[in-house]
């Protein structure tokens, strides 16, 4: 990362509103599909990990009348016939990204809107996707109507996943010469922040301490401590008062989760340097896209948005300097496990028991791995010999940034609220807006128990 975080700020004065109205506003990027209930935990059984609160519940959409026509199933079902077949992955790979079909559906549809995707990884993934084709079991999701805060979450299936994320997905730290065999982290007590790992591992003499790394490594580590440091933010700005039946932002849980930890704020702002740098590298790919929602109108709309977005983020272009990792020659195999290892984070999700938190989590690990995707695979140079981008993949990276920029903009109103008292009204830019709260509140009381 190579910005300071005033930089941050500022970069982020310029872009919030817009990523609120892009993700808000746009049928495109506030439409999800995913496999949200027919996936099994893979690692454990979660059966009794499962949340109960309604709060965790997750309203689906069941009508396809509510989703744009060119989404629906009738509409992929159009390439199940002989004469629209579905390209299989080499196919793909020797055809234009926005052709994949080479005009098979007429010479004005949008073939990367309705053009079926397998399921399985591409070498490039660093996530494992979700089946977004016509045979698949996922579910479209209002992202608006239902929006990331506290549940209520929490207890050992809740630490179960977030320990699996930082023990099992941590590279481990090299050893002395004393020894080639590094010890494994599983016999640590359960965790739930990733902090607290180093904290214990550093006590032990026969490793070294983080610093000594290779930057990999620290990216990996400050990517996740991120992400963790972003939900919880979310988590405390949108908490139920369970008395008043109220959500308000919580500066006591602020103040536990994140302000007495700083360097969690500190890989807060470092996410927002890396997936902002991805989302500028796309700037050429999105000139012309064809957002698919069925409406000219909304989709020229939808393009100038996202178009505004890339060049006002492309004129910073060193705020994240991807070009310097992956180059010792001596680490051989080391991006290949960069990936697997958050590969298996995103298989994670499905063990997370909360449906809401299942929601968001799948969605902000797709939206990183998406970032990352971009990043280390994408030559912007080489247009026709780049990783394919899906449309999930494109809606989850623009919606984490979203999540990111919130999460920014809601630290600062916390450190604002702390520096003139507990118990006063502060405000959040452009508040984000829900159905529930009629999209007009910008100013918001702090809860403090």
């Amino acid at each position: 990362a190579c910005v300071s975080y005033a930089t941050i700020d500022h970069l982020n004065d310029q872009v919030y509103t817009l990523l609120q109205s892009i993700t808000q506003d746009t049928d495109f990027f506030s439409y999800y599909r995913l496999n949200l209930f027919n996936k099994v935990c893979p690692f454990w059984s979660d059966a009794n990990s499962m949340c109960g609160n309604i709060a965790c519940s997750v309203n689906t959409i069941e009508s396809e009348d509510d989703i744009p026509l060119t989404w629906r199933a009738e509409e992929l079902s159009k390439l199940e016939g002989p004469k629209a077949g579905h390209p299989g992955r080499n196919q793909r790979k020797e055809r234009p990204l926005n052709r994949p079909l080479q005009g098979m559906l007429g010479e004005n549809v949008g073939e990367s809107c309705v053009v079926e995707y397998d399921d399985e990884c591409d070498e490039r993934d660093y996530c494992v996707p979700e089946d977004e084709g016509a045979s698949g079991k996922g579910d479209y999701v209002s992202l608006v109507d239902n929006p990331e805060r506290f549940t209520g979450y929490a207890g050992m299936g809740a630490h179960q996943v977030w320990d699996a994320i930082y023990r099992e997905n941590c590279f481990l730290k090299p050893v002395p010469e004393l020894s080639p065999v590094t010890p494994q982290l599983g016999g640590l007590q359960a965790v739930n922040d990733f902090r607290h790992v180093l904290q214990q591992e550093l006590k032990r003499p026969d490793l070294l301490p983080l610093d000594n790394e290779c930057l990999e490594k620290r990216v990996f580590h400050r990517l996740i401590s991120g992400m963790h440091a972003s939900i919880s933010t979310h988590l405390c700005w949108d908490y139920l008062n369970q008395t008043t039946g109220q959500w308000h932002p919580n500066l006591q849980c602020f103040k536990d989760r994140l302000h007495d930890h700083p360097e969690r704020i500190s890989n807060l702002y470092f996410n927002y340097a890396l997936v902002s740098r991805a989302v500028a590298k796309l700037q050429k790919h999105l000139h012309n896209y064809n957002y698919c929602v069925g409406d000219p109108v909304q989709d020229a709309m939808t393009r100038e948005k996202v178009s505004k977005l890339t060049s006002t983020l492309a004129d910073r272009p060193q705020i994240f300097d991807e070009n310097i990792m992956f180059q010792d020659p001596s680490a051989a195999g080391l991006k290949e496990d960069f990936r697997n290892r958050f590969r298996n984070v995103s298989r994670l999700m499905d063990c997370v028991g909360c449906d809401k938190c299942r929601l968001w989590g799948k969605l902000q690990v797709n939206g990183y791995g998406t970032a990352l995707k971009v990043l280390f695979e994408y030559d912007e140079t080489k247009n026709g010999e780049n990783p394919l981008l899906r449309r999930t993949e494109l809606v989850a990276l623009i919606n984490t940034l979203g999540r990111i920029s919130h999460s920014i903009a809601a630290v600062r109103s916390f450190h604002r609220a702390m520096d003139v008292g507990d118990g006063e009204v502060f405000t959040i830019p452009a508040s984000i807006a829900s159905k529930e709260r009629g999209g007009k509140k910008k100013t918001r009381r702090l809860l403090k128990d």
